[in-house]
C-alpha cells in the first residue's frame, strides 16, 4: 500500500515537458573540454529500504520535486529549483539518510562529423569484406531486432520504411530529454534531425532492393527509439537558438532499458542496441563528484545481462575524455567499469585503414573494442536520396550490423561471445604516428568475413577465406544487381594487384581495375550468361574462383 500512495504522489507532482537547459562545469585542465549537464536536473537512486517520508526529506533539502521515475532502473530524474547549480544540489544530497547514489543528467550529442565529398563512395563494405561474409549469411536466418537509440529514423525514408519493427505494442518511441526520459509512442517515427536516419541505413537498409544503399545486416529489423526533441534540433543536428540539440542520461537509459524488455520476444527476436551519441567525461561505477553517468551504466549492464550486445561510437575531437585522442568519449567508455563484456566502443578509420583524423581513441578500445569505416560513409538521407557523412558515429553501426549478422547465424550466442568474434575476426591494421596502435585501433579494423567464418566453423584455422578469392553475389543476375564483388585472400594482399576475367573455355574476357566487375567485355558489351573464371594476382601469388552469370 505505502509503494501505491508513493507512486501516485510521484505522478502528481511531475511538471509539464519543456526544452532542455544546459549547464556546462568546468573541470581540471587534464580533464579536457567542460562537462555539459542539464541545468536544475539530478539523477537520484534511493535505497530499496527507504522510507516516503525519507525520500521526501531528502527532496526537500535541495527544494527538489519528482520529473520522472525509471522503476525498471530503480532511479528518479529530480527537478531542482530555478537557479540551483547541479553540483550544489548534488552535495547537498550525498550521504543523506534513504540516498543511495547521486548525480547529474548528462547531456549527449549525435557523434558527427562534416563530410568530405571527394572520398570515394561505398568503399566501406569492400573494406570490411561484406561481400564475402554474406556468403555466410545475410541476416535472416534468425529474427534480430537493432534498436538504435538516436534522433529518430524517418519512417517515410524508401530504404528503410520497409524494415521498421511496428507488432501491436512494440513500435519506434519516443523518450524526451527535456521530460526526464518520458516516454510516448512514435510510430511511424519521426526524426529530430538527420542523424538516426543515417547511422540506421549503415546497419540495416534494405539491400538487394534497387534503393539506396546496402545496409550491413540485410534481414535485421529496425526499431527507432528516440531520444531528442524535434524542438531542439535544426535538421543538420545543430543547436536551435534557445536549446540544445542533444540527449540526456534519464531518455538514453530509458530507451536502453525499453530494448532490453523487448529480448526475446516473437516479434524482436535478439536485440542488438547501437548508441552513436557520446559526450566529454567518464564512466565511473560511483559518483564522488559530478563526472558520473551511473544511470546509463546500470542500464547498459541491464542490457548484456539480457543477452544484448552494446556498440557505442568511440566519439570525436574535441570531446575525447581528455580533449584530445588520448581516451574515448562516455557513454563508449562505460565498457569495463561495471558493464561487462558485450559493450563494444567502435572508433572510425579512413578508406586507407587510418584512424581518422576525428576519431577519439584511448585504452578502451584496446580492452573490449575495435575500429571500423568511418570516413566518408555513403548513407541513405531524411527523406530519400543518399549522402556522404563522417563521424565515429557511423562506424558504430558497421558493427552493429555485423553483430545482428552473427546472432542470425548464432541466437544462442551472449553479448560476450558476439563481442569475441566480432573482435576475434578484425584485421590487425598498422598505424603509423604517435598514438600507440592497440589504443587506436583496438582488436583491429572489423572484417565481417572473418567474423563471420569464426561464428560459423568455429575457427579460423585453415580459414579458406585467407586462400581462396570470392565472388559476391554468386550466382551474378545481370538484370538484378549492378557489380559482381571480388575479395582478395588474406594471404595474396599486395601491390599490383589485378583481377581478370575468363570464360570456362579460357577466353579472355576483361581486365578489371578494381574489386567489382558490371558484367561487360572489354568492349563494353554485357556478357552471355554462363560460367566464368576469374584469376586475381599480386606480388605474393595467384588464385582463382568461378562463378556463374545470368543475364
Amino acid at each position: 500500500m505505502r509503494g501505491l500512495v508513493l507512486a501516485a504522489v510521484l505522478l502528481a507532482v511531475a511538471p509539464p515537458s519543456r526544452a532542455v537547459r544546459i549547464e556546462r562545469i568546468a573541470r581540471p585542465l587534464a580533464a579536457g573540454a567542460p562537462l555539459e549537464v542539464v541545468a536544475e536536473r539530478v539523477l537520484v537512486k534511493f535505497s530499496t529500504s527507504a522510507a516516503p517520508g525519507q525520500r521526501a526529506a531528502a527532496l526537500a533539502a535541495v527544494g527538489g520535486s519528482v520529473l520522472q521515475e525509471l522503476p525498471r532502473l530503480g532511479w528518479t530524474v529530480v527537478d531542482l529549483p530555478s537557479g540551483m547549480r547541479v553540483a550544489a544540489a548534488i552535495d547537498g544530497l550525498r550521504g543523506l539518510s534513504g540516498v543511495e547514489n547521486v548525480g547529474p543528467d548528462r547531456f549527449y550529442r549525435a557523434s558527427v562529423v562534416p563530410s568530405d565529398p571527394g572520398v570515394p563512395q561505398q568503399h566501406a563494405l569492400s573494406q570490411v569484406d561484406a561481400f564475402a561474409a554474406w556468403e555466410y549469411g545475410t541476416g535472416s536466418a534468425n529474427t534480430v531486432t537493432i534498436a538504435m537509440v538516436d534522433t529518430g529514423i524517418d519512417g517515410s525514408q524508401p530504404d528503410l520504411r520497409p524494415k521498421l519493427l511496428s507488432a501491436g505494442a512494440i513500435k519506434s518511441q519516443f523518450f524526451d530529454p527535456d521530460a526526464g526520459g518520458a516516454q510516448a509512442a512514435n510510430d511511424p517515427p519521426t526524426a529530430a534531425c538527420r542523424h538516426a536516419t543515417r547511422t540506421a541505413s549503415v546497419a540495416a537498409a534494405a539491400t538487394n532492393n534497387g534503393v539506396g544503399i546496402a545496409g550491413m545486416s540485410w534481414g535485421a529489423q529496425l526499431l527507432s527509439l528516440k531520444v531528442f526533441n524535434d524542438a531542439d534540433c535544426n535538421s543538420d543536428c545543430s543547436d536551435q537558438s534557445l536549446s540544445g540539440c542533444g540527449t540526456t542520461d534519464s531518455a538514453m537509459a530509458n530507451a536502453i532499458s525499453y530494448a532490453t524488455g523487448l529480448q526475446d520476444n516473437a516479434a524482436v527476436g535478439k536485440v542488438v542496441v547501437n548508441v552513436s551519441i557520446g559526450g566529454p567525461g567518464g564512466c565511473p561505477g560511483t559518483c564522488p563528484g559530478v563526472n558520473c553517468m551511473a544511470l546509463t551504466q546500470a542500464a547498459l549492464a541491464a542490457a548484456v545481462t539480457a543477452g544484448i550486445p552494446v556498440t557505442i561510437a568511440a566519439g570525436n575531437v574535441p570531446l575525447c575524455t581528455n580533449g584530445g585522442t588520448s581516451g574515448i568519449t562516455a557513454p563508449a567508455d562505460c565498457a569495463g567499469t561495471g558493464g561487462g563484456s558485450g559493450i563494444i566502443p567502435v572508433g572510425a578509420v579512413d578508406s586507407l585503414d587510418r584512424i581518422a583524423s576525428f576519431s577519439c581513441t584511448g585504452p578502451e578500445l584496446a580492452a573490449n573494442g575495435l575500429v571500423a569505416p568511418g570516413s566518408a560513409v555513403l548513407v541513405d538521407d531524411v527523406g530519400g536520396g543518399t549522402a556522404l557523412d563522417s563521424g565515429t558515429s557511423f562506424a558504430a553501426p558497421y558493427v552493429a550490423g555485423l553483430a545482428a549478422l552473427i546472432l542470425s547465424a548464432k541466437p544462442t550466442l551472449t553479448p560476450a561471445q558476439v563481442q569475441a568474434n566480432i573482435r576475434g575476426g578484425a584485421d590487425s591494421i598498422g598505424v603509423a604516428g604517435a598514438r600507440p596502435a592497440g589504443n587506436t585501433t583496438g582488436a583491429g579494423r572489423m572484417d565481417a568475413f572473418r567474423s563471420m567464418r569464426l561464428t560459423v566453423k568455429g575457427t579460423l584455422a585453415d580459414f579458406a577465406g585467407d586462400q581462396t578469392a570470392i565472388a559476391f553475389p554468386n550466382p551474378f543476375r545481370l538484370s538484378q544487381t549492378g557489380a559482381v564483388s571480388f575479395s582478395v585472400p588474406t594471404s595474396l594482399q599486395g601491390a599490383n594487384a589485378a583481377i581478370k576475367i575468363y570464360t570456362i573455355a579460357g577466353e579472355f574476357v576483361r581486365t578489371l581495375t578494381g574489386l567489382t566487375w558490371d558484367g561487360k567485355n572489354s568492349g563494353g558489351n554485357p556478357v552471355a550468361t554462363g560460367t566464368y573464371v576469374f584469376v586475381v594476382s599480386t606480388d605474393n601469388g595467384t588464385a582463382r574462383g568461378r562463378m556463374a552469370v545470368i543475364r
